[in-house]
């Protein structure tokens, strides 16, 4: 099924597809069902009946649903000439309710920076989305997975953009959206027999910390040390480093340390 992205903006004229996952917003709820509207197709009005509402009996729908809520829901049936759309709650995992969310809010907040690029330019936002997003989008799951890369790598991410976007293309990304970042952590267990072996100690981690790297005391000897970069094979490479570099100066100066990987959740 193709992404919220690819669908672009046309699809605000159209209607789902049966089995698709939609994002809703919760208008009206009653004993039989909540009536909602699809914000992602013009405001569609759809249904949930309440058997659809959750996985479990339901004494009071509202327990389980609020009018204003912003929802995910799976598309059950179209009739497309009653203009009913019947969804359903249950058949969208809490996971994949979140992640849905996430994703229209990522796209929101990209359809308004290609707004804001086209306005810079006086350009109109159907030529800056076909000019701009649609380039990105053919070597991108997503658009905001495309500002991501053009945050993190600059001008060789704007692949297949038009030369004249890319200067403010890049000015705009670099001042609305992060660069990605991936984070690896472990213990390391430090032990000096040294008289001095607690300020050589603190010496030594203390040149080891860097922009990328934070160690933190938690007690006992022990040291939280962790590793950030934009992916998780440099985040291992930048704490392998670290690691290295603190054991061989421990043990220069009559230390030693053992290091053990936190589990990347």
């Amino acid at each position: 099924m193709l992404g919220a992205e690819q669908k672009n903006m046309e699809q605000e004229s159209k209607v789902p597809e049966v089995g698709e996952t939609v994002v809703c917003k919760v208008k009206q709820v009653l004993n039989y069902g909540a009536f909602v509207e699809l914000v992602e197709y013009n405001n569609s009005k759809g249904f949930v009946h309440v058997s659809q509402v959750a996985s479990r009996w339901v004494k009071n729908i509202r327990n389980f649903v609020k009018e204003g809520q912003v929802r995910a829901a799976k598309v059950l049936f179209i009739n497309e000439a009653k203009k009913q759309i019947d969804l359903s709650f249950t058949k969208v995992s809490s996971h994949a309710q979140r992640a849905r969310i996430e994703e229209w809010k990522q796209l929101k907040r990209c359809k308004k920076l290609v707004e804001v690029l086209a306005k810079s330019e006086e350009k109109n936002i159907d030529q800056a989305w076909e000019e701009v997003a649609k380039p990105l989008l053919e070597n991108n799951d997503t658009l905001f997975d495309a500002f991501q890369e053009i945050a993190l790598l600059g001008e060789e991410a704007t692949q297949g953009v038009k030369k004249e976007w890319v200067k403010p293309l890049l000015e705009l990304v670099q001042k609305n959206i992060p660069v990605p970042e991936k984070t690896l952590k472990g213990t390391l267990t430090i032990k000096s027999e040294k008289p001095d072996g607690v300020d050589v100690i603190k010496e030594i981690l203390f040149k080891a910390e860097a922009k990328d790297i934070e160690i933190f005391y938690k007690g006992g000897g022990k040291y939280s040390i962790k590793a950030k970069a934009p992916d998780y094979k440099s985040a291992e490479k930048v704490l392998g480093r670290a690691v290295e570099k603190i054991s061989k100066e421990l043990k220069k100066a009559g230390g030693e340390a053992k290091f053990e990987r936190s589990e990347t959740k």
